[in-house]
């Protein structure tokens, strides 16, 4: 009897620490798999919309070239990404 509760707790133990070694070094908890992004939410002022959809002409362009902006620059507020893809236009535009 004492050998199967025995036996028990050595595979209870082998299992808890197989499931420890399966995580990267240095990782305590499981992080969620989700791209974190501060300042994301935050308003943009009209005047810089109103310049982008002046130059794209379409508000649905103008929204893709913002959520592009914001992939390829995660963390950066969305007054940024809107500033950034004016930015990049006008440069594309002089070249």
């Amino acid at each position: 009897m004492t050998t199967v509760i025995l036996a028990v707790i050595l595979l209870g133990v082998l299992w808890w620490w197989l499931k420890g070694r399966s995580r990267l070094p240095g990782q305590l908890f499981k992080v969620p798999n989700r791209r974190v992004r501060s300042h994301s939410a935050g308003i943009v002022p009209n005047h810089l919309m109103r310049e982008l959809d002046r130059l794209t002409r379409d508000r649905r362009v103008s929204e893709r070239l913002i959520e592009r902006v914001e992939f390829n620059h995660p963390g950066r507020s969305r007054r940024w990404c809107v500033e950034k893809a004016i930015y990049d236009i006008q440069r594309d535009r002089r070249s």
